[in-house]
């Protein structure tokens, strides 16, 4: 005789489903974690920008060789500011950094 109180089991394709919807949000979280910070990235185009400007204003005698060795060290200057952006600042709030987690 057949037990009339049998438990349900899930199908494979349940688990399969809920396995790829958790491989797809870890996939989406180390996207985000790769990205690049917008304020990092919006300095490094400015100062791209900024640094073709006095390039091109020194090559055609516009500007002296002070300003256009003022305008690279201010150029490094916000190179170095945009990388403390993107790597320097602590992403997470819990506390000072201690080392990855296992």
């Amino acid at each position: 005789m057949a037990k009339k109180n049998k438990k349900r089991q899930h199908s494979r394709t349940v688990e399969l489903k809920r396995q790829l919807e958790q491989e797809k949000l870890a996939d989406e979280k180390d996207r985000a974690k790769k990205r690049m910070d917008p304020t990092a990235r919006a300095m490094l185009y400015g100062d791209i920008v900024f640094l073709a400007v006095s390039s091109i204003l020194y090559a055609n005698h516009m500007i002296s060789d002070v300003i256009s060795g003022l305008c690279t060290v201010v150029g490094a200057a916000l190179l170095l500011i945009a990388l403390w952006f993107q790597f320097g600042r602590k992403k997470d709030k819990d506390g000072p950094r201690k080392g990855p987690r296992l």
